[in-house]
């Protein structure tokens, strides 16, 4: 029987095809509303710290593709999620020992976050440590952001008057500029990001002391194969080695 020409382009069609689709990865992620790691542009597309770190990725390994990062998921969701095989990787967590039991992570921060002190402008006050702030009494107010890492970090330590009111960065500053609060405490990379998009630049200062350090990573869910683990690690350790990896991070971190 003859075989036309037109079958044999499609058989060979099908037989490189397959093997590449078979290789492809796929990884179900999400992405959290907290900018500037990850937000929506004015044209109301997903961009951010890790969602270009997302693109960065996929660019070094070809045959590794993200999915599901193009709306927000409630941060709680999408650990639980992750924690039960439903998202294959998260980008942008913080690592601690109740973390580690639930998911694998690789580790290679990906950026870091310092918690400082923002203040207004004409406010010429010196802070060097959380006792200068003790110290102020009732007019030593910070205020912060309800439920965040910030709020937890600040109640531990005692002897200060915190108001955590705020349900966003960017209604904290505000606060603080309608002195609801002598101080405003967050993550640096957060603080700057609002200060330059909102054009507080004037109005809003970042005091020149940090209180908290830690680094974000990439976390898996533990049904992830370690193949696919370390070939993102390998990617990762590819856009640390080129410099990429602190391009990106230094796109977002904005010092005006």
């Amino acid at each position: 029987m003859e075989i036309k020409n037109s079958q044999i382009l499609f058989i060979l069609l099908i037989s490189i095809c397959i093997p590449l689709n078979l290789s492809a990865i796929e990884l179900n992620t999400a992405a959290q509303d907290s900018a500037p790691k990850y937000y929506k542009s004015a044209s109301n597309e997903m961009v951010g710290l890790c969602v270009d770190i997302i693109k960065a990725i996929e660019r070094i390994d070809q045959s590794i593709k993200f999915n599901g990062y193009q709306e927000f998921t409630p941060f709680k969701r999408l650990q639980l999620e992750l924690e039960k095989g439903q998202l294959d990787i998260f980008l942008g967590i913080k690592k601690t020992e109740k973390r580690k039991s639930k998911y694998k992570f690789i580790d290679i921060p990906l950026y870091q976050l310092n918690y400082v002190i923002a203040a207004r402008i004409d406010d010429n006050i010196n802070i060097h440590n959380l006792d200068d702030i003790r110290a102020l009494h009732e007019d030593g107010k910070i205020l912060t952001v309800h439920g965040s890492a910030a709020s937890r970090f600040l109640k531990k330590q005692g002897g200060l008057l915190v108001g955590d009111g705020a349900n966003s960065p960017l209604v904290l500053l505000k606060m603080l500029k309608h002195k609801r609060g002598r101080f405003a405490f967050y993550h640096e990379l957060g603080l700057r990001d609002i200060i330059n998009k909102e054009g507080f630049i004037n109005e809003i200062k970042i005091l020149p002391v940090s209180f908290l350090t830690y680094s974000h990573y990439a976390a898996f869910s533990k049904t992830v194969p370690d193949e696919t683990r370390k070939k993102v690690k390998i990617a990762l350790e590819k856009l640390i080695s080129s410099g990429e990896l602190t391009k990106i991070y230094k796109k977002y971190y904005i010092q005006k």
